[in-house]
């Protein structure tokens, strides 16, 4: 079976993790236009991606109890280093020697030892930007997270065509799961870019959205509506066939058979890995999954 997985942050690095070893054919896109953090300091210096989601993807497949996963997430203490990580430096150096993030990327996966494919969303930077009912612009994932009104849109500052390889992928895919995460910093990028777009209205696979288990910490608290609601009404097209909410997460573990997760939160992998198991165990036909209604 073939999987893609869309989405950044936190989420989409469980996900893949989750769905790993239920699949012969993995691929991650990955949101691009954090401004956050070490990755914000690198854009801001350099011009370039974000390249922390990335890292955490491809080191998360690793194995967090490996070696390799210790070096790459170790961060710098101290002098003009300080708060980066060796991973998001290695991925800078890769890209500035292949000059292709698509490729920096591929590099930084294989010297990892994993056979699974993480694509950014594309090879060009470009940032989040929100409308204002006032007709105020803002610009940055961070000012429009801190936003305390819900903005009229959202767009890319500059469009961007996607990252090699993302198009194909989601039209060959069997299974395409779409968060959980923020739904404007880690869900929504990748779909503004139309490529992309096109792709998931166009692909026959089954599209899932992993709805958050709790309010987000961000803009998106002020959301009168599901945040899947919200993101399709914002882009204009259907994303998902199915939305699966976390009660109905609870209901799949309650009937999983022997299963003794810890249930703390929607991104426990052990959690994810029992639903996704018990989801692909059912028929992935469009017109079947289209009759059903888990949310």
């Amino acid at each position: 079976m073939k999987i893609v997985c869309i989405g950044g942050g936190h989420g989409l690095a469980q996900v893949l993790s989750a769905v790993r070893p239920l699949c012969t054919d993995l691929t991650a896109i990955v949101a691009t236009t954090d401004n956050g953090g070490s990755s914000g300091k690198i854009r801001e210096s350099q011009k370039c991606l974000a390249l922390g989601d990335i890292r955490r993807c491809c080191l998360q497949l690793t194995g967090q109890q490996s070696i390799i996963h210790s070096i790459f997430e170790h961060r710098f203490d101290g002098g003009d280093l300080d708060g980066h990580s060796l991973g998001n430096l290695t991925l800078l150096g890769l890209t500035q020697l292949t000059e292709s993030p698509t490729q920096a990327v591929a590099w930084f996966n294989a010297m990892l030892g994993n056979s699974e494919t993480i694509l950014p969303m594309s090879d060009l930077a470009t940032d989040l930007a929100a409308q204002l009912p006032n007709g105020d612009t803002v610009i940055g994932e961070c000012e429009i997270d801190a936003l305390e009104t819900l903005p009229d849109s959202i767009s890319l500052t500059n469009q961007v065509d996607a990252a090699p390889g993302c198009v194909d992928a989601i039209l060959a895919a069997d299974l395409i799961i779409i968060g959980p995460g923020s739904v404007i910093s880690s869900v929504m990028p990748s779909f503004l870019i139309k490529g992309i777009a096109k792709a998931i209205q166009d692909t026959f696979a089954c599209r899932i959205f992993i709805e958050n288990n709790t309010s987000e910490d961000s803009v998106m608290k002020h959301a009168q509506s599901p945040g899947i609601d919200w993101l399709q009404e914002q882009l204009g097209f259907k994303i998902c066939d199915l939305s699966i909410s976390p009660n109905a997460i609870n209901e799949i573990l309650e009937h999983c058979e022997q299963y003794t997760g810890s249930q703390k939160h929607l991104h426990d992998i052990d959690d994810l890995s029992e639903v996704f198991s018990k989801l692909l165990k059912l028929p992935i036909e469009q017109e079947a999954l289209g009759d059903m209604a888990i949310n």
